[in-house]
């Protein structure tokens, strides 16, 4: 079994959803945080679980200009193949970072 760190960063150039973050399928996840930064006008920015049938929303904000926050209040866990995505009501606005603990069930 092996932890593996990892950060994965984005922008969002669409108000669709934008697919962040796929759970391998070995492995489960622990998502600490969420830091997402508007560089841009205010808007409303989801954030989205997603399993194989369903999506389920997780954090909607509203973030002001020139503002940062972390969209996560607490871990979020995600089992394997699960997904995770965020939309923007602005396009061109919204980045962030997502910081991850990987638990990978693969012997060493």
């Amino acid at each position: 079994m092996a932890n593996i760190y990892k950060n994965k960063m984005f922008a969002l150039s669409n108000t669709g959803a934008n697919l962040i973050y796929t759970v391998p399928s070995d492995t489960r996840a622990i998502c600490k945080t969420l830091q997402t930064t508007n560089e841009g006008a205010n808007t409303v920015v989801t954030v989205s679980a997603n399993n194989t049938i369903t999506s389920y929303k997780a954090a909607i904000e509203e973030i002001v200009t020139n503002t940062a926050i972390n969209m996560l209040k607490g871990p979020m866990i995600l089992e394997e193949s699960q997904t995770l995505s965020v939309s923007a009501g602005t396009a061109n606005v919204i980045s962030g970072i997502l910081s991850i603990l990987e638990i990978n069930r693969n012997e060493q």
